[in-house]
């Protein structure tokens, strides 16, 4: 029975802090969607007896150990021969994976060098985990007192198509039916993560069900799990309608879809075009509704007009308003709406203004006042926003960003 994981990630890199480790993060996150606990996560250097000391500690803990990187064909890769080493085996060299290896390096006109029959080498027993979008497949091996070792590419997009299509398939298969269990997500937008906690308190989950917390700013998650199998789906439905109920207000997706794929999903399906002007987030909105594959059917363009000469220039904001009002204003909002939508077309067009910080402020207009506005052809709204409690720069920047998408979403769903 497979409860309990350990991962496993290795690097130099990530000990000495030069790349952050995504795929930890990414694995649990899968594991826990299972119903699998993580019972540590383990970083560890380019070093053999530091891999070595990392795979005992790895198979005390776990049931099955889950690893990333050092399966390249440099002299600093040595997740294989480290491995075989432990388990005391020969590393076997696949004539399948030589093969396809050479195809890959000839259909890409890229030079062949023999250090990379290295990314051929298995512990002798291992299974290979294909890897359909790089060249280094990973293994998965009996590592005794009857765990197994998966290891993986440490190239994040190699590791997810590689657990998405053969880690979690197997794991699903070892765990069977019995184990299963039945899971609900929640994005939210609009509470505190006291607040949500606060909120779904009073709710009796009982011993097989559990809520759990993602604050990862400026999302904010609640993800509900329940095992047991087919007993526990009634449960699972209660317990999902009573937090429906609960959160009502303040959730924006039953799913991982972000708040950008939310507003792109309302755009399409409302054959609405969008426009945007921004000001103190500096084009993010922008970028974060271009990332979503698709929205060039209903993205037309957008205009980052930082300063007060720009915002006249490209979008016709009248002098005189600026001279009145000042930038961070509502009358400035919406002359920025309007005159992106009326210079676009768009169905809709959205802009925001505000102080970032950390200066700029006044007693009137402190750091973190934004504003924020709709344009359609015949209506004009604009809202204010008061982010006074975040004080970071960046963190002001995105959570603008997020609260003005939110609001575009509220705003199409209401047209």
């Amino acid at each position: 029975m497979i409860e309990n994981c350990v991962i496993l990630s290795t690097g130099d890199e990530l000990t000495t802090g030069k790349v952050i480790d995504t795929n930890s993060g990414y694995i649990a996150d899968c594991l826990f969607a299972l119903g699998i606990k993580v019972a540590a996560v383990l970083k560890v250097g380019d070093d053999p007896e530091k891999l070595l000391w990392a795979f005992r500690q790895a198979r005390d803990l776990g049931d099955i150990v889950i690893g990333s990187g050092g399966l390249g064909p440099t002299a600093d890769d040595l997740t294989t021969e480290m491995v075989s080493q432990f388990l005391g085996v020969k590393m076997i060299e696949d004539p399948e994976v030589v093969a396809n290896l050479k195809a890959r390096f000839e259909r890409r006109s890229v030079p062949w060098t023999a250090n990379n029959l290295k990314q051929a080498l298995f512990p002798d027993g291992a299974t290979i985990i294909p890897n359909p979008v790089g060249t280094a497949p990973g293994f998965n091996v009996d590592i005794g007192q009857g765990k197994k070792l998966l290891w993986l590419s440490g190239v994040p997009h190699e590791m997810t198509a590689m657990l998405s299509e053969t880690v979690l398939p197997w794991i699903i298969e070892q765990k069977g039916r019995q184990s299963e269990i039945h899971q609900a997500v929640f994005k939210i937008h609009g509470i505190t993560e006291s607040k949500l906690d606060d909120l779904v308190k009073p709710l009796e989950l009982g011993d097989s069900a559990k809520l759990s917390f993602r604050a990862h700013f400026p999302e904010l998650t609640l993800r509900l799990t329940v095992s047991g199998g087919e007993a526990q789906v009634s449960k699972f439905h209660w317990l999902r309608q009573q937090l429906r109920a609960t959160l009502s207000d303040y959730v924006y997706a039953e799913s991982d879809a972000t708040m950008e794929e939310i507003v792109g999903r309302l755009l399409a399906e409302k054959n609405q075009t969008l426009a945007l002007a921004e000001s103190c987030t500096g084009g993010l909105i922008a970028h974060r509704i271009t990332r979503v594959a698709g929205s060039s059917a209903y993205f037309l363009g957008g205009a980052v007009t930082y300063s007060n000469q720009e915002k006249i220039r490209a979008l016709g904001v009248n002098p005189a308003t600026l001279e009145k009002f000042g930038a961070v204003s509502r009358e400035i909002a919406l002359e920025m709406s309007q005159g992106i939508r009326e210079r676009t077309s768009a169905s809709v067009a959205l802009s925001v203004t505000g102080i970032a910080g950390p200066s700029g402020g006044t007693p009137e207009k402190p750091v973190g006042t934004v504003w924020v506005s709709i344009a359609r052809a015949r209506q004009h709204e604009a809202k204010l926003l008061k982010l006074l409690v975040l004080t970071d720069r960046e963190r002001i920047i995105q959570g603008t960003a997020q609260a003005a998408l939110n609001w575009l979403r509220l705003s199409l769903l209401a047209a």
